[in-house]
């Protein structure tokens, strides 16, 4: 479990908390479907980070006999899970509830509060953004932000990125919904905004559980880290050059390597154990993340 990510889902946790108990207070008070779903959609969203933290945790623990690969994949299980719970929970709700507002308006009520709620609420979790944007700034290396939650395999900061962008465009779009109603007097608006919401966080789930799909089933890390591998393990002085190499991610930052590996011709067999422990020793220093290493000598 990095430092970087378990202070970006403490902050995002930290943030959908207060921000949750906040906007059903205000709901209370004015009535607004839209601040409604933003509640649920907060609520939810403290739920994903709890999930987070157990995956974490769990991802943390070592190989066992019956998880000889370790349990790196437990942080992909969990982002998996909290895409489900960001799409039933708020995207779903988001949506069924502003269709209903939409067909049966109810004229919301002391509106300003709101609007200071969610400007408010703006400022937080532009807070809790900036901080998930530190924490993945080592990984990202100037790549951009659609690019690296894309190919990361460090699923617990691409949720809280997302569900952060998620939640500051909802609470934009509440802000735009609120500020409608009270300019028309027309309560429709509140509907659209919930509804506006619910395909946002749809949306986002749904990106969310692609991309974490892939790397349960085994996905390859990217085509530039293969090929420095595959470098570094040609300029072994050892080495005559590669056969093959897999490469797979299982967990965040962890890599399997095997490689089938054509060795120049050694004196003896013990040398040929020594060429290979110094290629895995190379390899280990060079790529800290590769936490399983398996290198086999072409002997034909």
């Amino acid at each position: 479990m990095s430092t970087g990510s378990a202070r970006a889902v403490a902050l995002a946790l930290a943030a959908n908390g207060g921000i949750a108990l906040s906007k059903f207070a205000v709901f209370l008070l004015t009535g607004s479907s839209s601040l409604l779903t933003e509640a649920i959609h907060s609520t939810a969203d403290c739920a994903n980070q709890v999930l987070l933290f157990i995956g974490m945790k769990q991802g943390a623990r070592p190989p066992s006999p019956r998880h000889p690969l370790g349990h790196g994949q437990a942080a992909f299980v969990a982002s998996f899970l909290v895409a489900l719970l960001l799409f039933t929970v708020g995207g779903l709700y988001s949506l069924v509830e502003g269709v209903h507002k939409i067909r049966h308006p109810e004229q919301p009520h002391h509106l300003g509060w709101a609007i200071g709620l969610l400007l408010l609420a703006i400022g937080l979790e532009g807070w809790s953004l900036r901080g998930a944007l530190r924490a993945a700034e080592p990984e990202r290396r100037g790549r951009s932000l659609l690019r690296y939650l894309q190919r990361s395999s460090s699923t617990e900061l691409v949720v809280v990125l997302a569900e952060d962008i998620a939640a500051l465009l909802g609470l934009v779009f509440a802000l735009a919904a609120v500020l409608l109603t009270l300019l028309t007097g027309n309560p429709v608006w509140d509907g659209v905004g919930s509804v506006a919401i619910g395909l946002l966080l749809i949306g986002v789930a749904a990106f969310v559980g692609v991309e974490v799909t892939s790397l349960l089933m085994n996905e390859a890390p990217p085509l530039a880290l293969r090929a420095a591998i595959r470098t570094a393990v040609d300029e072994d002085p050892a080495v005559e050059h590669v056969l093959n190499l897999v490469a797979v991610i299982v967990g965040s930052e962890r890599l399997m390597v095997a490689l089938q590996v054509k060795f120049r011709e050694q004196p003896s067999g013990t040398a040929l154990v020594e060429a290979i422990n110094a290629l895995e020793r190379r390899l280990h220093e060079c790529f800290p993340q590769i936490q399983h290493l398996f290198v086999e000598p072409d002997l034909d």
